[in-house]
């Protein structure tokens, strides 16, 4: 697990300026704390900062070259097949000089080309310069666990883990207001864009080359593809497939040479994992939960239960509130764009409380997605029903039944044919931001260019549509700020549900083997029924989520900063007229809670504006280099 950053120029004499590649690796020394290294030549440089996690000698240095020098890689992530992959390299001629994942992808790169990514299963993003023909081509995984950004700028390109990284290259961080929209009824900007004007994400699943001063991408892989290609079992035998496979996802995150444990919230899915990791690791795993005492969203007393009946070593954190300011700065600084989901900076929180005690985390990340598990999902199967009924639902919006059919009959006002799909995941909608006087677009290109895919490959089927494009938006959000948070502290978060096998597979399955209107994870479910009932029993999941409003209102500190929210930047001069904003904070403040979706959205903007853009940039990345000691 590393950072990694370079940039290729079509000018073979190019040099950057003095320390320029030394300071985009640099900057993200909290994702590879244990070395570094760079590399540079004839127009094209590389670099690297490392977390020891497989074979922790100096052999797996990067970047790191073939023995005639002319391949040499960069890599952040896991490859969890590398030794089938090394064995059949062997007996291919290759001979090995370190014991790393890394260097297999490089001789496997270097016998098959591009054509390696087929034979992967991890969470990766590396880059791969080819100094006989001056080619660079970088990929990552299939489901984007690990990123990877880039810009260009006058035929050469520059790429990076982070985009802090190619602002030390010289591009301005500026933001582009035309994701504002985007920003606050999605919480996340889809696609290659980025809040950034002119700094882009490689796509999941997608390849770059770079060659001649021309940058190409391309789609490797397909989720749709796998979809067609049939189901692994049949839908009486998902259970059994279902359990064999996610085993042999956790055994193969299990593999490091450095200590390991599990983020447990209580519910099934990180259950599920800690039961199998218990399983197969034995008594005393480690367990790390966020405690949210006295409010509902509290789910320790469930982590614990699971902790003692898997002979787990538990431990739990509770922030205090007055370092809820400081830490959303930091968070924000980390996590390069705005803070998509409400758990965050409690994540970063419990990953550094991690640390001292292990180097790796399996978390249960993916499972909603791949399975039908969002309670969002339900109603669905039923939508070419709902459509004529929903607007003549009576029920009170107290109640939680009510307030989603509010929300439904809002989803089909804004598109009475895929209303209820493309803004499954909002908190706001564009309705909401007209009536606070923002005007807006609804384009959304790219949600709206993967709905239609998911439309072709799945006709008729909203629920699958829903799942098909939250794997390929609302996923990559959460696994952005996964990665990040835990990045943050050093950490290297493994998502076994995101195994590539699960994930072809579940796409595969009737949907009916995979949810429906009354509850989804049927997989997951009946495979760990009879070891999980005597925890879980009818349990349902929360959603690891932090109690934003209470803050907002007690804490001084954020109670001052959503006050001042109107002046701050780069809100003052955002869509929002003024005066509507200023009322909507008063009745927040007052009790109603119907404003906080929006106003939190904009607090987390204005945070990750001062952080990453405005005067607290530097000092952000001050205190992040002055905690980590690098």
């Amino acid at each position: 697990m590393c950072a990694i950053a370079g940039y290729v120029h079509p000018d073979r004499g190019f040099v950057p300026p003095a320390g320029g590649l030394d300071a985009m690796r640099d900057v993200m020394a909290h994702r590879g704390p244990d070395d570094r290294g760079s590399w540079s030549g004839d127009g094209a440089g590389l670099a690297s900062r490392r977390l020891a996690i497989v074979d922790l000698s100096e052999r797996g240095r990067m970047p790191m070259a073939t023995e005639d020098g002319r391949f040499v890689i960069v890599h952040n992530g896991e490859v969890y097949n590398f030794r089938e992959l090394r064995r059949d390299l062997e007996a291919r001629g290759h001979r090995f000089r370190s014991d790393s994942d890394t260097e297999v992808l490089l001789r496997s790169y270097a016998e098959h080309g591009p054509a390696l990514l087929e034979g992967l299963n991890g969470m990766f993003a590396f880059a791969v310069w080819d100094r006989t023909e001056r080619r660079l081509f970088a990929a990552r995984d299939r489901l984007g666990v690990k990123p990877l950004y880039y810009a260009e700028r006058d035929g050469a390109l520059w790429f990076a883990s982070e985009p802090k990284a190619i602002f030390m290259a010289g591009f301005a961080p500026r933001f582009d207001p035309e994701t504002w929209e985007e920003i606050l009824c999605f919480r996340h900007v889809a696609g290659e864009a980025t809040p950034y004007t002119g700094i882009r994400r490689l796509l999941p699943g997608h390849s770059l080359t770079w060659r001649d001063g021309r940058a190409t991408t391309r789609r490797w892989w397909s989720l749709g593809d796998a979809a067609r290609r049939g189901a692994p079992a049949p839908p009486h035998q998902a259970a059994e497939w279902f359990a064999e496979t996610f085993k042999s996802a956790v055994a193969y995150r299990r593999i490091s040479d450095v200590p390991l444990g599990v983020l447990l919230s209580g519910g099934l899915d990180s259950t599920s994992v800690a039961s199998v990791l218990a399983d197969q690791a034995g008594r005393g795993v480690a367990s790390f939960t966020v405690r949210f005492p006295g409010t509902h969203l509290d789910e320790g007393a469930r982590a614990r239960a699971a902790a003692d009946a898997f002979g787990l070593e538990h431990h739990e954190l509770e922030l205090a509130p007055e370092q809820l300011l400081e830490r959303l700065g930091r968070a924000s600084w980390f996590n390069d764009e705005p803070l998509a989901h409400g758990s965050d900076l409690h994540l970063m929180a419990i990953s550094e409380y991690a640390r001292p005690r292990v180097t790796v985390l399996l978390s249960g990340e993916g499972a909603d997605e791949t399975m039908g598990g969002y309670a969002r999902y339900r109603p669905l199967p039923l939508l070419p029903w709902l459509r004529w009924l929903a607007p003549s639902l009576p029920l009170p919006q107290t109640s939680s039944l009510g307030r989603r059919a509010a929300k439904l009959r809002a989803m089909l006002r804004e598109d009475p044919r895929v209303g209820p799909i493309l803004y499954n995941t909002c908190d706001l909608l564009p309705g909401d931001l007209e009536r606070a006087g923002m005007t807006t677009r609804r384009e959304f290109a790219y949600r709206r260019r993967i709905l239609e895919e998911a439309q072709a490959i799945h006709p008729g089927d909203a629920l699958r549509q829903a799942m098909h494009l939250d794997q390929h938006a609302f996923l990559c959000s959460v696994l952005d700020v996964n990665d990040k948070m835990t990045m943050a502290a050093s950490i290297e978060c493994r998502v076994p549900f995101l195994d590539y096998r699960l994930v072809e597979g579940c796409a595969a399955l009737p949907r009916a083997a995979l949810a429906g209107v009354r509850d989804g994870k049927r997989p997951l479910r009946r495979a760990f029924a009879e070891r999980l009932r005597p925890v879980l029993g009818g349990y349902q999941k929360l959603g690891f989520t932090a109690p934003w409003a209470g803050y907002f209102r007690r804490v001084p500190a954020l109670r001052a900063l959503l006050q001042d929210l109107p002046s701050r930047d780069p809100v003052r001069d955002g869509p929002l007229p003024q005066a509507p904003l200023r009322r909507a904070i008063a009745v927040f403040l007052a009790g109603d809670d119907r404003p906080e979706a929006l106003l939190r959205a904009l607090v987390m903007v204005a945070a990750w504006h001062e952080a990453c853009i405005g005067g607290g940039r530097s000092a952000a990345a001050a205190a992040a280099a002055g905690r980590s000691g690098r």
